[in-house]
């Protein structure tokens, strides 16, 4: 078990907005919260777990649907263990262990609240090693792992138990629910032994969301790339936000107006909750699943909720795990999300 303080929850909450790739909600909203359930609970330490045996069984927990939505529906916090608790009762069966979905975002941070209520270890690790808009990309859905049997709730106690022929009608269908439930679920996913779980999962992806959030608040950004062996891509203004309307999602084509040594080159980033594939002057520079963030000139991060127009911007390019190309999965998500763009910039 590793000791998390609530300045460490402040670091992962810095860390995962890096790794987030614009996306995964506002994580300073899940720290705020996480924070209060400490108070109730009158708790003023977290753990987490890097041990895992074969015979563990683990349940993913998170949030999905759009950012925008999760700013303006504050959770109250208790329905991430509402989800995990619904699925547990499905299965009929307790998890020796939760994990986070994503490392980006609120979803890195929020898992710790279900951690708490139902007295159960939070693992060292996530399924995606960033944020991603949807439930099919992840490393374990790669390896053939089912998301489903999934539980989704709501603020108000809807709870749904979903069991789909695959994952892309577990994501259509989740998707569907969530809209319905005004744009943001919570959700229990992934079941999976702790062999599966060591096979298909990015581990050790906490302790490292802390550190990146410690070395960018106390040594600044140039340190921080170099931790993770980032670099700038880009500095700019942005000029444009074409916001589209995909139900479920925040998406939108961002233009940025080079600046500096970028003065003649236009770049555009296509944003799906995350920031998925950036182009300058129509050439791609970089494509998830690698991760793309921007930075202001104070060094935070922008993510997908706060990009408006005026802003200038840093376009910082971090690698992804090699898990994802050890799995097959880096090359299918790219050719994807290129299409997806390409069907976007012709509507």
């Amino acid at each position: 078990m590793y000791r998390v303080s609530e300045r460490d929850i402040y670091h992962l909450a810095i860390g995962s907005s890096v790794l987030g790739s614009g996306g995964g909600g506002n994580p300073f909203l899940g720290y705020e919260i996480l924070k209060t359930k400490m108070k109730e609970l009158n708790k003023d330490e977290l753990y987490y777990e890097q041990e895992i045996a074969d015979n563990d069984f683990i349940i993913g927990v998170g949030g999905m649907g759009s950012p925008l939505v999760g700013i303006e529906k504050i959770p109250a916090g208790t329905e991430y263990f509402k989800a995990y608790e619904c699925l547990s009762k499905f299965l009929k069966r307790e998890a020796s262990r939760i994990t986070s979905i994503e490392i980006g975002g609120i979803n890195s941070v929020v898992p710790f609240i279900a951690s708490l209520f139902a007295n159960k270890p939070l693992v060292d690790g996530d399924l995606e090693g960033r944020a991603f808009p949807e439930l099919y990309m992840t490393t374990s859905h790669f390896i053939g792992i089912n998301a489903t049997p999934m539980c989704i709730v709501d603020e108000r106690g809807n709870q749904v138990i979903l069991d789909s022929v695959d994952n892309y009608y577990a994501e259509k269908i989740a998707r569907s629910i969530t809209v319905r439930f005004g744009g943001r679920g919570y959700i229990a996913i992934y079941p999976m032994n702790g062999e599966s779980y060591i096979k298909s999962a990015i581990l050790g992806s906490i302790s490292l969301s802390i550190d990146i959030g410690k070395i960018l608040n106390n040594e600044g950004l140039d340190s921080m790339l170099d931790y993770v062996k980032g670099r700038i891509l880009f500095h700019g203004k942005v000029i444009d936000v074409r916001r589209t309307n995909l139900p479920g999602f925040n998406s939108a084509i961002v233009t940025i107006q080079g600046l500096e040594e970028y003065k003649d080159y236009i770049a555009k980033l296509y944003v799906k909750n995350e920031y998925l594939l950036f182009e300058v002057n129509n050439n791609i520079v970089s494509i998830a699943p690698n991760i793309i963030n921007l930075v202001d000139y104070r060094n935070k991060i922008i993510t997908s909720d706060m990009i408006k127009y005026g802003i200038r911007v840093r376009v910082i390019g971090i690698p992804v795990s090699p898990k994802w190309r050890e799995i097959g999965g880096e090359e299918i998500i790219s050719k994807n999300i290129l299409n997806e763009y390409k069907k976007l910039l012709n509507l």
